[in-house]
């Protein structure tokens, strides 16, 4: 009789694919109908406020279709986070009310990891919104802004697209009277201040382009101030090309003169790393924004973690409160979030606290909520 000692230990038990595979379909189906059902929503609301602006203007309908669809990406970033606890919810509740849950511990199987594939699509949904925001909702908010102002405002508006900057550390003023990122801007003045606040000189130019670190003015003349007064100190120098070295670039320009809530994380980073900011405010404005948007993403997946923990309850009434009581989180989550945000804007609490602090302390809860209801 061989010993009980030599007995191979029990196989260590693995999910099965098709285990797998039913959460997967479980969680995936409805997600793509919940994302469907809001965007259709965000775009119906964007309608019912926007069309009328067309509407009499002789606008093409295939402007007025794409405008509409180039303002839908940027309401992905909102659509997502109930999406995932919707579905997440939805998939527990129908596991629950199939005794499919009680099944799964019965045999000794995690819950947890049997949802494996609920936190892999909700990374895959973060990863994407973070892409979203970065690439394509920049450029479609662009397009839209675009086509709104081409067919909707007058003549002269749409025309204009002057621009002022301000550098305080070179103590240098900008205005160009139709800027271009690329390429010649048109009616560009550069003016230099003294240290003591008064101007040394004023550059004007018909054109101005910027290439490889070099400013090209064209067709324009220099004129340089006394000290301490307004006269000049010399008759204005006039020139054909003028190339100066100037720190600013066409790009740190166009992004002083975007509302920064419309900023990109790498234009946040490249606007706070070139510190071209007229007061200490605005740069914590953008140190809060930049945290937020680097975090953000993290609501799909603290949507998915509330959404499972949450209803893993028993009997069906057990179910309806933990639905609620999981949406009622998620609303938590965006009450604290836009709480911490303007505390964080004004100074009270420190910008990463208020810009990350809420999106990283719900998702570490989450886990934690998940961690003991598996």
């Amino acid at each position: 009789m061989a010993n009980a000692s030599s007995q191979p230990a029990p196989a260590r038990r693995r999910l099965s694919p098709s285990l797998l595979r039913y959460f997967t379909i479980s969680f995936a189906t409805p997600l793509v109908c919940a994302l469907i059902a809001f965007a259709m929503l965000f775009l119906l609301n964007d309608v019912f406020d926007d069309l009328g602006d067309f509407m009499g203007k002789n606008v093409p309908a295939t402007v007025t279709m794409t405008y509409f669809l180039a303002c839908q990406p940027q309401n992905l970033a909102h659509v997502a986070p109930i999406s995932t606890l919707l579905a997440a919810s939805f998939m527990m509740m129908l596991m629950g009310r199939n005794n499919e849950i009680t099944a799964l511990r019965a045999a000794g199987l995690s819950i947890a990891a049997c949802a494996t594939p609920v936190w892999v699509i909700a990374a895959l949904v973060c990863g994407a919104i973070f892409t979203i925001n970065e690439v394509v909702a920049p450029r479609s908010a662009s397009l839209a802004q675009k086509l709104r102002t081409e067919w909707t405002e007058n003549k002269q508006k749409k025309e204009k697209n002057s621009i002022a900057f301000h550098h305080p550390l070179e103590r240098r003023d900008w205005f160009f009277e139709n800027f271009a990122q690329t390429g010649q801007s048109r009616g560009a003045i550069v003016r230099q201040y003294r240290p003591d606040g008064s101007t040394a000189w004023v550059l004007s130019a018909a054109r101005a382009e910027h290439r490889f670190d070099t400013w090209i003015f064209t067709a324009g003349d220099v004129k340089v101030y006394q000290q301490d007064s307004n006269n000049l100190d010399a008759p204005p120098v006039f020139f054909s090309q003028k190339l100066c070295h100037f720190s600013e670039t066409p790009k740190n320009i166009l992004s002083h003169s975007r509302e920064w809530e419309l900023l990109t994380i790498r234009e946040l980073y490249e606007v706070l790393r070139a510190d071209i900011m007229p007061t200490g405010k605005i740069r914590r404005l953008l140190m809060v924004l930049f945290w937020n948007r680097l975090t953000f993403p993290l609501a799909s997946m603290v949507g998915a973690l509330f959404g499972v923990a949450f209803a893993i309850v028993p009997g069906r009434t057990g179910m309806v409160r933990g639905f609620a009581a999981a949406v009622a989180m998620l609303v938590l989550f965006y009450l604290i979030g836009q709480f911490t945000l303007v505390l964080g804007k004004n100074g009270w609490l420190p910008p990463f606290l208020a810009g990350a602090g809420t999106n990283l302390a719900f998702t570490a809860a989450g886990i934690v909520a998940m961690w003991k209801k598996q």
